[in-house]
């Protein structure tokens, strides 16, 4: 199945690179990757959307081991 993925993250090139290792870790394959500086209440972060190809079980497990990273606001995910 075909998900979209929003991260919300803290401006920082190192949680892209640990977001990037952890997909590749679980064999996920990105179709699509997009990332913008957006206004999040009053700071700027980083917006990463991401089109994955998973299993719905696959893509829990990942929202978890990212949400846990440092850095990391909000995930949010959806069925395309």
């Amino acid at each position: 199945m075909d998900f979209i993925i929003i991260i919300l993250l803290e401006d920082n090139i190192g949680l892209l690179i640990r977001i990037i290792i952890i997909l590749n870790r679980k064999n996920l394959k990105i179709n699509y990757m997009n990332i913008s500086k957006k206004k999040y209440k009053k700071f700027y972060i980083n917006q990463y959307i991401l089109n994955l190809e998973c299993k719905i079980e696959d893509l829990i497990k990942l929202k978890k081991t990212i949400s846990n990273l440092i850095g990391v606001h909000n995930i949010f995910y959806k069925k395309i």
